[in-house]
């Protein structure tokens, strides 16, 4: 008698992000957008702006991105994607993007 084996895969647990009003300053128009677009495409799928910024502040020719913590293994992947849309955007800028701190 053969037995049919039937793969098991480890189920990846589910996305469970925090939403809180993120911290902005600064002149960060039309960027909001822009990086909810480029998350939301590298989540694969829409998530609130408050699940997934935890501050963005544009002064003068410096950016900082803070991102949620909770993004955990999509974390490397958003975070080249929103620095990439902050380098398209705001050229002779130094950009930072990092994890908030928990």
């Amino acid at each position: 008698m053969r037995y049919r084996t039937i793969p098991i895969h480890a189920a990846q647990a589910p996305l469970a992000l925090h939403v809180m009003e993120p911290q902005v300053s600064g002149d960060p128009a039309g960027l909001l957008d822009l990086l909810g677009q480029a998350v939301d495409a590298e989540l694969g799928m829409a998530v609130p702006r408050g699940a997934w910024l935890r501050e963005l502040h544009v002064e003068g020719s410096k950016a900082v991105l803070s991102l949620a913590p909770e993004l955990k293994r999509f974390l490397p992947d958003v975070t080249q994607a929103t620095f990439a849309v902050l380098r398209r955007m705001l050229r002779d800028t130094d950009i930072y993007v990092r994890a908030a701190a928990h």
